[in-house]
């Protein structure tokens, strides 16, 4: 119980610190005003040029809160870029927002127009507003978890990634969205999830779509699930939006222990074009051009050295002395690199030159000095 009202204060916290803005936006296509809430990343004023991914919450009267404060608290301690969080308050208009034809089992009447509100209207007024960047999440629970499929299976290009929250599904839309993810084009992120106390129907259907999606073999498509053993139908809700954004933006994340072993030890490529490759496809994908963090530098260099991969160790180190020009990262990896490529002159005068820089992580300048004296009493050096 400490715990978490620890953890609660906590995120109350985090988000105090991010601006919130409630408003109304007039639509011409729904014919009537709607209410939006809009949680603002904390560097939002401070860093003018810089973008940020959207998630958009249906069902934002119960859904923003927690997804705002579990945003928050990730990106606090960078596990996942700073976001714009919009709630679309639905608490009176969710069936009609969801509503489907049920010959076709596609939307129809009001359902489609909430579809081209968000499309057409909203999110270009938000993009136009608040420098978004490419990636966006859209997230639903029962009938707008349903809802939020639709984009998917239309071929909409508008969300990237979806979390469905114990969808109560259109009947054919199960077999909709296995075709769509089975054939996706570009990246496609998908969350599904339930639970062991859900409603039983529901249950069993997502049980089933999970059996499909497990199955698709497409590079493109990223999946994962979760059937929360004691949760039911609402309850569910706290434990999968966190766990959703955990499984979302895992390449965002710092290298740690359980991807070096997993990923890193069995790598095809060097570590080298791995940790290249690893923010590439995080400014690409998401959005987010980052700075290549310390901790990744130091666990592309460990595999180097263990697959005694000299050449690439080389390159890694002329990276970080750009990367970090005042820090002595990248003076040790060179150093290391040439003293084992043959060439101890220049090992000596790299190690030398790190003197000068500021200490990193577990780099000292004793370290340094130690590595520069070995040398020159292994080669008689003055």
């Amino acid at each position: 119980m400490k715990i978490t009202l620890f953890i609660s204060l906590l995120l109350i916290t985090l988000s105090a610190k991010s601006q919130l803005i409630t408003k109304k936006i007039y639509s011409e296509i729904l014919g009537n005003s709607r209410e939006i809430r809009i949680r603002l990343p904390k560097s939002f004023q401070s860093k003018p040029g810089m973008k940020f991914p959207l998630i958009l919450t249906l069902d934002g009267d119960y859904i923003f809160d927690p997804t705002s404060g579990d945003v928050n608290y990730f990106s606090y301690w960078d596990d996942m870029p700073e976001c714009v969080v919009v709630g679309i308050n639905q608490n009176k208009s969710r069936l009609q927002d969801s509503r489907f034809d049920t010959n076709t089992n596609l939307l129809d009447y009001s359902g489609k127009d909430f579809y081209n509100f968000i499309e057409q209207e909203l999110v270009p007024s938000l993009e136009a507003e608040y420098r978004l960047s490419a990636f966006k999440i859209i997230i639903g629970h029962d009938i707008t978890a349903n809802f939020a499929n639709y984009f998917l299976i239309n071929g909409s290009s508008l969300f990237q990634a979806y979390v469905t929250l114990s969808p109560d599904f259109a009947p054919t839309m199960p077999d909709r969205i296995t075709t769509a993810l089975a054939n996706a084009q570009t990246p496609i992120w998908y969350y599904l999830a339930t639970g062991k106390n859900d409603v039983e129907n529901l249950k069993n259907t997502i049980t089933k779509l999970n059996d499909n999606l497990s199955g698709i073999e497409n590079r493109l498509f990223r999946y994962s699930y979760n059937n929360f053993e004691d949760e039911s139908h609402y309850s569910l809700v706290a434990l999968g939006i966190p766990k959703a954004l955990e499984d979302i933006f895992s390449i965002y994340r710092p290298i740690s222990k359980k991807e070096y072993k997993e990923t890193m030890e069995n790598l095809e490529i060097s570590a080298y074009d791995y940790l290249i490759n690893k923010y590439e496809f995080i400014e690409s994908q998401i959005g987010s051009a980052k700075k290549i963090r310390v901790n990744d530098f130091i666990a592309a260099s460990e595999n180097l050295e263990r697959t005694e991969n000299w050449e690439e160790l080389e390159k890694l180190g002329q990276l970080a002395r750009k990367e970090y020009p005042e820090h002595m990262l990248g003076n040790y990896f060179l150093g290391v690199a040439y003293e084992n490529l043959g060439k101890p002159k220049q090992a000596l005068r790299t190690y030398q030159n790190g003197f000068l820089l500021q200490e990193v992580s577990f780099l000292t300048k004793d370290i340094m000095y130690e590595k520069a004296e070995r040398i020159k009493q292994d080669f008689g050096f003055r």
